[in-house]
């Protein structure tokens, strides 16, 4: 079962709670009392010839009178009335509710069954029909009262009519005096009957409830105003506003009254009426269809009760808020063996004036957290759809499987790369490579997962579509508008899973505090351990450094007199025997190099042994410390089974206790039965016995009054008939005489209808002749005045164009000598630094000739000073040399192995995680470059492009170099850095000012705009797209070339060109020193303003977006 039906079956469940609580209630029992009263006293009586169930044509009337009713209501009722639940395949199965009324309320199975005939089937004694009629009549009245009364109140949220629109009756009144006057005896009004009772009804259906409030089409259907203030009035909960509508709304003056209604309930919650660009939205614009106020009107109702569950979603936010602390705790610990406190990142706050809005970005946040995703705003956060996909996995993981959501997507793949989100502005798809492709591939998979787990989920509007969302900027509004939708829904379907969350939340809370703990005690037994094996290790390192220290000063001591010795003899031979002694010096010499080496090895050694020996002796202790803790484990499962035990043996000897208690409970039950069936049997018996003898004495004293009775009722009946035969020849008399004062009686009132009718169709042609002439005379009287208006704004606007040109003129002239001017600075700087620049080119000549004499100087004294050393230096090089290879040598071994260990997880890494996908995507990566052209690279291909370009020859060859630039420059800074240097921006703008309005033209005119788009990404080349002479005004231009006008197919083709336009605008601008072009913007919007309706509104939105950059 979907979301959607359990849903359903949910309001369904709590609209039969609330019919409940309302027949219940204290005053519907004391009023259905009192009925009952009324209907056994036969106050209430059905007439003895009306048979309900018998009659075909009877029976189908009360069912066509019912199922008049909407069968929503129809349902409740009878489910309340009757106290059960009716299968019906849905709210609107009308053939399931006639065959309940045919089966519950004009039969009855009791008393079909209490008043059955013991032998003959469908035979019933005496009295089944007046009781059935008793019945139908209550549950009948009962039905029509209590609809009544749910209708008045408002028992079902979206509050449907209570009658159907094609419904013989519209008030509950006119069908019980149908039924009264049809069926019931001695009746009246029967409403008046039933006041008395304390059975109310006074609905009446209105033609404002048969109201089709659904719309279709916005340019139409909000200018009578009835469907705003419905809104309001399902958003204020204010029943009362649509007493205040003027309806049927014909003329305007009535439509703008009731859209009036509705604005000043927006001005009561403090909306804010005013457009973007500060007009207010009168009642007026919405009456007369004016496009744009419509749609910023609903926007404006959209975000001031978008977010309708305020304090849900702030407890919700604290508590996903804290179940993502304490998820982190616990994956600390489970990680590091650790308690390790985490808060939530503090992100940049969002800003919004909504209030709602700024806690609906909370929610989004505080649900991405769980995930590491990251939602800064309500556009391009949401184009890949990967955060969608998590709100619904959040809540809901069963329906959205967290495998199949794409994490490789446009807006992972370039944040990775460039560090922030960049879209795609190309406008051409055969330039895409097919990475490109699998990533918009991977974003509509996401948004398909969302589509289908909303439908599941229901109650959530189909707003969104992959094409409108993913390699583009997603409507802000229809984002928010459908996250609020969808956060609505989820906190519904919330509460379903509330207990489980909480039971979750207590649970980690729990192991949380229970893991800290067994942490602490670990981290304080090894504490302790560390503690004694650091002081034992300590200990021994002390003994051996003691040890060596006697054994180095030993044989210190022992070196130290050899060479005093050495040298006393050395003193004493050395001049008989010197080349003897330089011999014995230098094997001495030697011989402590040697020995020195070997105590340096002898040193290491023995550090390697203790490290060794300390880490075989914290094995041990570990892996007896291990062995003690099994124990520890061993002996606690054995004092939990024996608890276990003993707790076992408990129960069973209290079950075995209940068991016989309740056996003998059941015995002695089971006794007494059959003592009082014994009891009863006898008494039957006895009772039987004496009865056969009174039947004896009956049956004698029976066939004698049967013979008197015999002669009495003979005589009986022949009197009987004689006065019989006079009752019916007088009740014929008076019978035909009714029967012609009722002829007389209807031709009388037909002749009065007749009259009635005459007379109003004679009033109404003279009404009609006044309305026209009254009619005509207004049409002259507006007809003039409307002419005198026009000729009035006619004025205003020639005043209004001259000003405009006279200040656009100015501003022409004025920028003219700006760039003179600034020309002119420059030239002046170039002049005044070539200048410098001589001068302190003639100043470093010198000082280079003086620096070269002395540097002879002095490399003649360094040459003569190296020629001294150099033999010695030989000797040096030879023992440096070994010692750089040396360490080479080792550099290169502890890189190796380096290198095959990477080499190895990395073939190890590959060989785990290359699914078949990656392997072929692999393989064809490495054919394409094996078979790339040179004339297929990027450079290649602009420097071909621009040759085309410059050289400025036929249409063909320009498309094609246009389409290059345009994949260049999109992909490479480097070549958009060339195409600047190339001077080809100045070509590009003599490109756009050549072209017409043809399509070919409006082709190069796209591609060009394209081009410059991705110039204007990169702050080194967006300065030489502006500095290009009347960039900006040919820009304008081309913005009053193909604006969208009404029938203007060209405008209609073109409309890309002008998006794209308005864009390099945007770019343009957003420089301080380039913000001065906002001047000529503001005149153009003075300019715009004069223009039509459908062009107004498009312009202004270009002018917001220039000046908000500026």
């Amino acid at each position: 079962m979907s979301f959607r039906t359990y849903t359903a079956r949910q309001r369904l469940n709590r609209l039969r709670r609330a019919a409940c609580k309302l027949f219940t209630s204290d005053t519907m029992v004391k009023a259905i009392q009192r009925l009952e009263l009324e209907v056994e006293a036969k106050r209430l009586l059905v007439r003895k010839d009306r048979h309900l169930w018998k009659d075909i044509g009877e029976r189908q009337k009360v069912l066509n009178w019912l199922i008049s009713y909407n069968p929503l209501w129809l349902r409740i009722g009878f489910e309340t009335i009757f106290g059960e639940l009716i299968s019906l395949e849905s709210n609107s199965d009308v053939m399931g509710l006639a065959m309940f009324i045919l089966g519950r309320l004009l039969w009855n199975p009791d008393l079909a069954a209490e008043f059955r005939h013991p032998k003959v089937p469908h035979l019933y004694r005496d009295g089944h029909e007046e009781a059935l009629s008793r019945f139908t009549l209550k549950k009948l009245i009962l039905l029509v009262c209590f609809l009544d009364k749910a209708k008045e109140s408002r028992l079902i949220e979206h509050d449907p009519c209570l009658f159907c629109m094609d419904a013989e009756f519209k008030s509950s009144k006119d069908l019980l005096l149908a039924f009264s006057r049809d069926f019931l005896s001695g009746e009246g009004i029967l409403s008046r009957h039933l006041s008395h009772l304390g059975l109310d009804v006074s609905h009446v259906q209105t033609p404002l409830d048969e109201f089709n409030f659904a719309v279709k089409n916005l340019a139409v259907d909000l200018r009578c105003g009835i469907r705003l203030v419905r809104v309001m009035e399902l958003f204020t909960l204010d029943w009362t506003l649509s007493r205040k509508l003027r309806i049927p709304a014909i003329s305007r003056l009535q439509k703008v009254h009731n859209v009036d209604v509705a604005l000043q309930v927006l001005k009561d919650k403090g909306v804010d009426l005013r457009d973007e660009h500060g007009a207010n939205i009168d009642s007026r614009d919405i009456v007369d269809g004016h496009r744009e106020k419509t749609l910023n009107l609903l926007w404006k109702i959209i975000f001031a009760f978008q977010v309708s569950t305020r304090n849900q979603l702030k407890e919700e936010i604290s508590f996903l808020r804290k179940t993502w602390r304490t998820k982190q705790k616990l994956a600390s610990l489970m990680a590091n063996g650790g308690i390790a406190v985490t808060r939530m990142k503090a992100r940049q706050a969002f800003e919004h004036p909504s209030q709602k809005v700024t806690l609906l970005m909370d929610w989004i946040s505080a649900v991405c957290e769980f995930y590491s995703l990251k939602a800064e705003n309500f556009t391009v956060s949401f184009s890949d759809g990967r955060i969608l996909c998590y709100l619904i996995h959040h809540y809901h993981p069963g329906h959205l499987p967290a495998e199949e959501i794409q994490q490789r997507t446009t807006q992972t793949i370039e944040c990775g790369h460039r560090g922030r989100v960049e879209l795609n502005n190309s406008s051409t798809d055969s330039d895409c490579s097919f990475e490109n492709l699998e990533l918009l591939e991977n974003e509509r998979s996401n948004f398909q997962l969302v589509n289908t787990a909303v439908s599941y989920l229901g109650g959530v509007p189909a707003m969104i579509n992959p094409e409108d969302m993913s390699n583009t900027i997603p409507n802000e509004k229809v984002v928010m508008c459908y996250l609020s939708f969808l956060c609505t829904r989820l906190l519904d379907l919330r509460n379903e899973t509330r207990a489980a969350r909480v039971i979750q939340g207590a649970w980690r809370r729990y192991k949380l505090q229970k893991d800290i703990e067994i942490i602490q005690v670990r981290n304080l037994a090894a504490t302790k351990i560390q503690a004694v094996v650091r002081k034992f290790i300590l200990r021994r390192r002390m003994i051996q450094q003691n040890k060596a220290a006697i054994r180095i000063q030993k044989f210190w001591r022992g070196y130290v007199a050899q060479e005093k010795l050495r040298v006393l003899k050395n003193e004493k031979q050395f001049a008989l025997q010197n080349h003897e002694a330089a011999t014995i010096i230098q094997s001495h010499v030697r011989k402590h190099i040697f020995k020195l080496r070997f105590q340096r090895l002898r040193w290491a050694v023995c550090t390697v042994q203790q490290r060794f020996r300390a880490n075989k002796m914290m094995r041990r202790e570990m892996a007896a410390l291990q062995e003690q803790k099994s124990a520890a484990l061993i002996l606690q499962a054995a004092y939990r089974g024996m608890k276990s035990r003993q707790t076992l043996k408990q129960m069973h000897q209290a079950a075995t206790t209940v068991q016989a208690t309740f056996r003998a409970y059941s015995a002695r039950k089971l006794y007494l039965a059959m003592k009082c069936a014994a009891i009863v049997i006898q008494r039957r018996f006895r009772a039987t016995k004496v009865a056969k003898q009174q039947r004896k004495h009956f049956l004698e004293m029976y066939h004698g009054a049967l013979v008197l009775q015999a002669c009495y009722r003979g005589l009986k009946v022949r009197r009987q008939l004689l006065q019989q035969r006079q009752a019916a020849v007088l009740i014929q008399s008076y019978f035909r005489k009714h029967k012609e004062m009722v002829k007389y009686q209807a031709m009388r009132l037909s002749a009065i209808i007749i009259q009635r009718h005459y007379r109003s169709y004679i009033q109404a042609t003279a009404d009609r002749e006044n309305y026209l002439r009254l009619r005509k005379s207004a049409i002259v009287l507006q007809a003039a005045f409307r002419g005198h208006s026009l000729r009035r704004q006619l004025a205003e606007k020639q005043e209004a164009s001259i000003i405009i040109q006279a200040a656009f003129r100015m501003y022409q002239q004025r920028s003219t000598f700006k760039r003179h001017r600034w020309a002119a600075r420059v030239l002046q700087q170039r002049f005044r630094a070539r200048k410098r620049r001589d001068e302190q080119m003639r100043r470093y000549q010198q000082v280079r000739n003086a620096a070269v004499c002395l540097q002879k100087s002095f490399r003649g004294m360094k040459e003569r000073e190296l020629s001294r050393r150099s033999k010695a230096t030989r000797t040096i090089q030879s023992y440096l040399r070994m010692a750089v290879q040396r360490q080479r040598f080792l550099k290169e071994k502890a890189a190796a192995i380096a290198i095959q260990s990477a080499l190895w997880r990395g073939h190890c890494s590959r060989k785990h995680h290359d699914t078949s996908k990656v392997i072929s995507m692999r393989h064809r990566l490495r054919k394409v470059n094996q078979g790339v052209k040179e004339e297929d690279k990027l450079c290649n291909k602009t420097t071909t492009a621009l040759s085309y370009l410059l050289g400025l020859q036929n249409y063909a060859y320009i498309l094609a170099a246009l389409k290059h630039l345009d994949t260049a420059t999109r992909l490479s800074p480097e070549c958009c850095e060339r195409l600047v240097e190339s001077g080809a921006t100045h070509t590009i703008f003599t490109l756009i000012r050549s072209c017409n309005r043809s399509v070919p033209s409006m082709e190069i005119i796209t591609l060009s705009i394209q081009v410059l788009l991705n110039l204007s990404k990169y702050n080194r080349t967006i300065d030489a797209v502006y500095e290009v002479d009347s960039s900006v005004e040919t820009l304008l231009e081309l913005l009053q070339i193909y604006r969208e006008k009404a029938g203007d197919k060209v405008a209609e083709k073109g409309g890309s060109i002008f998006t794209k336009a308005c864009f390099l605008l945007v770019l343009l601008v957003q420089d301080e020193r380039r913000a001065m072009v906002g001047v000529s913007f503001n005149l153009l919007k003075q300019k715009y303003n004069n223009k039509k309706n459908q062009e107004k509104a498009l312009h202004k939105s270009v002018l917001r977006l220039l000046f908000k950059s500026a």
